[in-house]
């Protein structure tokens, strides 16, 4: 049983209540911190909170699984707010088809997690930020390196990683963190986590002495590293 079988079983029914509730759409807009539950905004502070630790650096965001933008558009307004005169811009990297899990991956998730390209950069342009967020559909099992051996000036002084797929980290991991600054932080969402078997391995064998730390009030992403050395 989940650690959290009970919260989230109150959770759930609060959502399903919510639902039967019919509340207009400008309500869950203007009024969203009435039903988001904590685990959300947990998890958008915690993004706050790791952007806060890297804003003075020089040096792009990177979101690779962005699915419907959740984290990516949370960055690229964090850098709307407060770097209002910087260089920055916030890739957000996703082939939009959805989860396609190779023999050493959970197959629970198989086929889920796709999402609307075209709706998700429409948004982008239509409040305008498309001057800072630059989505990149792309297979990132194979041309991930491609689009940085194209950007060769590109640095990241802030990764998220949500993605959960053995080809996809192999494929990212490597080169994200070759690419970041120093203090550049890098983030995962399933590390030590059984749902991506892979991922734990994976970043362990790429960051050396660097510690992975978490912040205790956030389930997922469940680590971060800074790179010191």
């Amino acid at each position: 049983m989940s650690k959290h079988f009970n919260e989230d079983k109150i959770y759930f029914k609060y959502i399903e209540q919510i639902k039967k509730a019919k509340i207009s759409n400008i309500d869950l807009i203007y009024q969203f911190p009435v039903y988001v539950g904590e685990v959300n905004i947990a998890r958008l502070l915690f993004f706050y909170e790791m952007y806060q630790k890297v804003k003075g650096l020089s040096g792009h965001v990177a979101d690779i699984g962005t699915w419907k933008g959740a984290s990516f558009f949370s960055f690229v307004k964090f850098v709307s707010l407060f770097e209002k005169n910087s260089q920055t811009l916030v890739y957000g990297f996703d082939w939009f088809k959805g989860m396609n899990p190779g023999k050493n991956d959970d197959d629970a998730h198989r086929g889920k997690y796709s999402a609307d390209y075209k709706g998700i950069n429409n948004l982008l342009t239509l409040r305008g930020l498309d001057r800072i967020g630059r989505l990149q559909k792309m297979d990132l099992t194979k041309n991930f390196k491609n689009f940085l051996d194209k950007n060769k000036w590109l640095r990241f002084k802030l990764v998220f990683i949500d993605c959960g797929i053995e080809k996809v980290l192999k494929n990212t991991i490597p080169y994200v963190w070759s690419r970041m600054v120093k203090d550049g932080i890098i983030i995962l969402d399933h590390y030590n986590a059984p749902h991506s078997p892979t991922e734990s391995d994976i970043l362990d064998k790429y960051i050396g002495k660097n510690k992975i730390q978490q912040l205790d009030f956030v389930r997922q992403p469940t680590a971060f590293v800074q790179k010191k050395f």
